[in-house]
């Protein structure tokens, strides 16, 4: 991976979801369009071993869209190289490099995701839309509730579904990153059934795989003192730290001598799990971070650059 303290200082990312528009070289993401165009085109000459790849997705009160393997339709090289830019994307800016295989799925005319969460499938989902900017069709934004007590934060004001939810449209070449615990669904596609006037998006989850390293130590070298800092913390936090859920990266180097210095917490998504421990995170953040910053690793000739993901698990032991 590209060393990760060597990029330019990004504010911790707390917010439950974050847009890029213009992920992709337009070129690439023209391309991909393309092939599905191709797909779709001349009708009359379709043959089942090239257009019988639809798995109609219909799970009532929750999923109706058909969905397929985005090899099916465009070229493997495409999707490596979005896999590849998206894993580089999400290591640098939130610490977790694990992508799963992306689904191409279409939303046509009455296709719609009715409210979920995925909290078990990974720490964040991604969406990236090849929807075509000028279409025959209305609808399809990912609608994301609102985080927070949605009945008490309104008792007294009337609210329709854009006061407690965002909605972030299907724009071409967009990329959406939100928590996988977020409740969320998608906007019901209404309009042509022509399938290239729908809604065209790669999704799938984001892990964590550990320490992401850059420089002069290797992960056998520093992954001891990382496991040490841990277990130090866990014995003396660990009851404290049982009351918190989610993800939370920071950045460091391991200077030359093996100190710690200019750590950064890249991303931080944890949460309390009862209200009377709302408070008590930032005390329990700080805590961590010292552990952190008082390790010592082994001596080298150069700077060791980490991203370290940590996951607080909760009562829930995910």
């Amino acid at each position: 991976m590209n060393d990760p303290a060597s990029a330019e200082d990004l504010p911790t990312f707390t917010s439950s979801y974050l847009v890029i528009d213009d992920f992709l070289p337009m070129e690439l993401a023209l391309s991909m369009r393309a092939d599905i165009d191709r797909h779709f085109g001349e009708p009359a000459a379709h043959q089942p071993h090239t257009h019988q790849v639809w798995n109609y997705w219909y799970v009532p009160g929750t999923y109706t869209y058909l969905r397929t393997q985005p090899e099916r339709l465009m070229g493997d090289d495409k999707v490596k190289t979005f896999m590849a830019t998206l894993r580089e994307y999400t290591a640098a800016r939130l610490g977790m490099s694990f992508v799963m295989p992306p689904i191409l799925s279409l939303y046509v005319d009455g296709c719609n995701q009715q409210f979920h969460n995925d909290a078990t499938n990974g720490r964040f989902a991604f969406v990236y839309s090849l929807t075509n900017p000028v279409r025959q069709t209305i609808g399809g934004a990912t609608i994301l509730m609102h985080e927070g007590d949605l009945f008490r934060g309104h008792l007294a004001s009337p609210m329709a579904i854009r006061g407690f939810c965002d909605l972030i449209e299907p724009r071409f070449n967009r990329l959406l990153i939100f928590d996988d615990r977020v409740f969320h669904a998608v906007e019901r596609v209404e309009g042509s059934m022509d399938p290239v006037e729908g809604r065209f998006v790669l999704h799938g989850h984001i892990r964590d795989e550990g320490p992401l390293l850059g420089g002069a130590l290797s992960h056998a070298q520093v992954q001891p003192a990382l496991q040490d800092v841990l277990n130090r913390f866990t014995a003396q936090h660990g009851e404290d730290a049982y009351n918190y859920h989610g993800p939370i990266s920071v950045r460091f180097l391991i200077e030359p001598r093996g100190t710690v210095s200019g750590l950064q917490v890249l991303m931080d998504r944890v949460t309390y799990v009862a209200e009377r421990h709302a408070e008590g995170w930032p005390m329990l953040r700080a805590k961590y971070l010292a552990a952190i910053s008082t390790a010592r690793f082994p001596e080298a000739d150069g700077r060791t650059s980490v991203i370290l993901p940590m996951i607080f698990s909760g009562p829930s032991g995910r």
